[in-house]
């Protein structure tokens, strides 16, 4: 086993400098019998990166300790603060994305240190952004820390921080770069510093991060990895690969730029991520939608979706797209996240509509509910299992659906929907039906069974949106909400002043 003092350490490395990995990783990691690392999200390309030379401190019976990022988003964070338990909170936010190497390069990095965790060579802890009072924050808190700290059988150590950011596309394409430091050399107090932080966040004393063990499911999603002949293939094909002690080490030249296939499998997977990112992504839903939107339907859902959560009547007339406002808001919450359980409720007669728009304009393949069965639009995918039979206690633990508002509104059907979990948004087209018996020119004034209905429903929902080109009277369900307007998206045409307060809003000039 080689020493850190038997190699020259440069103060910074960077990858005009060459490969990396057989520059810097490898070598270091040769000397190891410690190895303490943090990263930044867990994931798949994350524990790869993380994974580079790792061959040698098994080599050498050593330990390593990872301590990776996970970010809750606002919803998240406002249940812990309602009591539920962080650690819950973390498995759930992580287990929503079982890991799934992209190549087999991840796949035999992720044997590895499954095999790692089995033995007992690898520990694995999460980092959960937090505030001065010890409580987590949401999503533009982030654990984003890229450091390192190795130890050899002498004592002396090596510690580095750099830029890289933990993804493929980071790897690949951005610019790495970190600082080097070393014990021997003058350098001692940079290397107790990154050393000692290390060891405060992993004995969670460290005064911004919350530092937990892997829940088990996650750890269970690791271990799926386990090679069968119990020795990952990769410290194999390393003990064949391994040079002699002197020889020394060359210069590569940068890998070959990545094929068309690979590309396009990182391009669309930094896509299908960047929604959830704490600033950016809004976008996404409506430039990967198979419609291209009038300028009042960006309006519309800029206006929802920018609002969170929406409680807002769109009163466009017909035939300026209120189905195509609501399906941009529904697809970019969708893959944000923001929404995870879905609601329609429409008239029957227009439920297939919805449907086909949905499928067709959005990629959002939901079920109708139609009082006895679940139904998918009919598609190659489903391979003819289309129609689902479900029970009327179950039907509304489907995340997404579509169910008609003249079944829901008798007096049964009501209360099981109303006995249902709480939706992320419930959408309510043709919302004019639901209205005072009179309709404004007589003395009756209560309120008929969808108004019933709607009244006691408005209140297990984050989002309302209510749609209608004759919107009198709808107002009255979003009181009690975090708003209480009424939206025209086309200023072409008047918008109809609220009885409830008289006023309304407009989004500006065409």
């Amino acid at each position: 086993m080689s020493l850190l003092t038997d190699h020259t350490w440069k103060p910074k490395y960077s990858q005009g400098d060459g490969n990396l990995v057989r520059l810097f990783y490898v070598p270091a990691l040769e000397t190891a019998v410690r190895y303490c690392r943090s990263t930044g999200y867990f994931g798949a390309t994350a524990l790869a990166l993380a994974a580079r030379g790792i061959e040698g401190v098994v080599r050498n019976n050593g330990s390593m300790r990872l301590v990776v990022g996970c970010t809750l988003d606002q919803k998240e964070v406002d249940a812990i603060e309602k009591g539920q338990k962080l650690h819950d909170a973390v498995e759930q936010r992580i287990g929503a994305f079982p890991l799934q190497p992209g190549d087999h390069s991840e796949t035999s990095a992720l044997e590895l240190l499954a095999w790692m965790v089995a033995k007992g060579i690898l520990e694995v802890k999460v980092a959960v952004p937090c505030n001065q009072d010890r409580k987590p924050v949401a999503a533009n808190g982030i654990f984003h820390e890229k450091t390192g700290v190795i130890e050899d059988k002498s004592g002396d150590r090596i510690a580095w921080s750099g830029s890289l950011n933990e993804t493929a596309t980071g790897w690949l394409y951005n610019a790495e770069s970190f600082h080097v430091f070393t014990s021997w050399s003058g350098e001692l107090n940079h290397v107790n510093a990154e050393d000692e932080h290390f060891a405060k966040v992993w004995a969670n004393l460290s005064p911004h991060i919350i530092t937990l063990d892997v829940p088990t499911a996650v750890r269970e999603d690791l271990l799926r990895f386990l090679p069968a002949d119990d020795r990952p293939g990769r410290l194999e094909q390393h003990e064949e690969e391994k040079p002699a002690p002197d020889t020394p080490v060359e210069v590569e030249v940068p890998p070959l730029p990545p094929t068309p296939s690979e590309l396009r499998r990182l391009v669309w997977g930094f896509i299908k991520e960047a929604p959830k990112f704490p600033n950016g992504g809004e976008r996404v839903g409506e430039v990967t939608a198979a419609v291209t939107p009038w300028p009042h339907q960006s309006r519309a859902f800029r206006r929802m979706y920018d609002n969170w959560p929406p409680r807002l009547l769109i009163a466009d007339e017909v035939g300026l797209g209120k189905t195509i406002q609501a399906g941009m808001l529904l697809r970019q919450a969708w893959l944000a996240e923001r929404a995870k359980r879905v609601l329609i409720l429409a008239p029957k007669a227009v439920l297939g509509q919805w449907q086909i728009e949905l499928r067709e304009k959005f990629n959002l393949n939901w079920p109708i509910y139609d009082g006895q069965k679940l139904r998918w639009y009919p598609s190659p995918a489903l391979k003819g299992s289309h129609e689902k039979p479900v029970s009327t206690t179950e039907w509304h633990k489907q995340q997404f659906v579509l169910v008609s508002s003249q079944l829901m509104r008798r007096r049964d059907r009501a209360e099981e929907l109303l006995r249902a979990d709480r939706w992320d948004i419930v959408v309510l087209d043709e919302a004019h039906h639901a209205r005072r018996r009179a309709g404004g020119v007589g003395t009756d004034t209560r309120p008929n069974q969808l108004l019933r209905l709607m009244s006691r429903l408005k209140v297990q929902t984050d989002g309302l949106i209510l749609l209608t080109a004759t919107p009198k009277c709808v107002p009255a369900l979003l009181r009690g909400g975090c708003r209480n307007e009424s939206f025209n998206s086309d200023t072409r045409l008047p918008c109809i002043p609220l009885p409830c307060r008289g006023d309304s809003v407009r989004t500006g000039d065409s």
